[in-house]
């Protein structure tokens, strides 16, 4: 049988510290499927915000017009 339990964690450069206690006892053997809710969030505004369909004209992306003097 296999067991899911979902907790929170903080990586603090050496190993994933849970923000509460776990009723595991000590050497448990267990499996670590990792999401960086961050990441997620990031990638999810990103999706929101892209534009869709963009059509510039060729001029617009001729040198003279991307570079400042």
């Amino acid at each position: 049988m296999v067991m899911t339990l979902t907790i929170r964690a903080r990586y603090d450069g050496r190993a994933l510290i849970p923000e509460e206690p776990l009723n595991l006892p000590i050497g448990q053997p267990v499996e670590l499927e990792l999401r960086l809710p961050d990441a997620d969030a990031a990638w999810e505004q990103l999706k929101a915000t892209a534009v869709h369909g963009l059509n510039l004209p060729d001029e617009a992306l001729r040198r003279e017009n991307l570079y400042e003097e």
